[in-house]
C-alpha cells in the first residue's frame, strides 16, 4: 500500500479537492481525513486560510490566549527596573 499525505483546507461547503501525483495508480483508494484537536488550532497545521472568510472563521474559533497590553507593559517595566540593580 502506498500513502500520500496532503494538507488541505476544507471549504465552507465541506469539500476537499486533491490533485494526485502523475504516478499515482488509478482505481479505488481509501481516503482518511484527520482534523487537529480543537486546542491544536490552525497554527500547527500546514494548511493556511486561502481567503479572509476562512481566516476570520479561524480567529473566531481560536480566541487569543495571550497577555493583555497592561500585563505586557507591567512585565517590560519590571524587566527594565531589574536592569538598574
Amino acid at each position: 500500500m502506498h500513502a500520500y499525505q496532503f494538507h488541505q483546507m476544507v471549504s465552507e461547503s465541506h469539500q476537499i479537492t486533491i490533485d494526485l501525483p502523475p504516478h499515482a495508480p488509478s482505481g479505488t483508494a481509501q481516503i482518511i481525513v484527520m482534523f487537529p484537536d480543537a486546542e491544536e488550532g490552525l497554527h500547527q497545521t500546514k494548511a493556511k486560510p486561502t481567503n479572509l472568510a476562512q481566516y476570520t472563521a479561524w480567529l473566531e474559533a481560536h480566541p487569543r490566549k495571550g497577555r493583555s497590553a497592561e500585563e505586557i507593559d507591567r512585565y517590560i517595566r519590571e524587566e527594565r527596573d531589574s536592569w538598574e540593580d
